[in-house]
């Protein structure tokens, strides 16, 4: 029972995230790296998706279209901090993904129908997470950008991360990126089941926001636990 409530607690506490503007310096470096993108169409947010800690536990950081939006993305961020060179890194992987979404549809779509999701999901069934092609690209991003912060002796953690570095990032021709190339060559029966699977989440999820947004006046915030 106490595990019960702890989980619930954890999936409450998460429905309502902070929304976060970054620093100006990042703003800057995300444009310079990734051009193509409008930018008034990404949100940031500290901390992770209610659903994210339950079926991924290893993520710490996260790119999704917005569920109720047919042109929005959210960039997902566990602990939203600058001053680190490994939170930015975390934002330059994560903001890849938006480039890829862009690929497709121009990241257009119904919630969590889009192109990108419906592609991504079908590619990790095959694949897993780590040899999806998407995540390739997007870790050799940060490996690049982190490699960049090194030969400027900006460490992943300590000490804190000097913006001024990120003047320098137009200049890195390999870091900028103005589209994503992809092409599907595989199981087009795993490509249908993952429109039908985001299909179902479109219409499954509103009522679970709703079940969770009612559990969580129900059951007291702070509960001896």
């Amino acid at each position: 029972m106490e595990r019960v409530k702890k989980v619930i607690h954890s999936i409450t506490g998460n429905f309502f995230l902070k929304r976060v503007t970054p620093l100006p310096s990042t703003m800057q470096l995300l444009k310079d790296l990734y051009p193509t993108i409008d930018w008034t169409r990404v949100h940031f947010y500290e901390g992770l998706p209610w659903f994210t800690p339950l079926i991924a536990p290893y993520v710490n950081a996260q790119a999704l279209p917005h569920f109720y939006s047919f042109s929005r993305f959210n960039i997902y961020i566990r602990k939203f901090d600058e001053s680190r060179i490994q939170c930015v890194s975390d934002i330059v992987h994560e903001a890849f993904h938006v480039l890829q979404a862009m690929k497709f549809w121009k990241g257009y779509g119904l919630g969590i129908i889009r192109g990108f999701t419906i592609y991504y999901s079908a590619v990790f069934a095959k694949h897993g997470y780590r040899n999806n092609l998407f995540e390739i690209t997007a870790y050799d991003q940060e490996f690049r950008f982190l490699d960049f912060c090194e030969k400027h002796h900006q460490h992943g953690i300590v000490p804190e991360a000097d913006a001024r570095i990120f003047q320098d990032v137009p200049m890195e021709a390999s870091l900028i990126f103005r589209n994503f190339s992809f092409q599907y060559q595989r199981n087009y029966l795993l490509l249908i089941l993952s429109f039908i699977v985001c299909l179902l989440l479109a219409a499954i999820k509103p009522i679970i926001d709703v079940f969770i947004f009612l559990i969580g006046f129900i059951i007291p915030e702070k509960t001896s636990l």
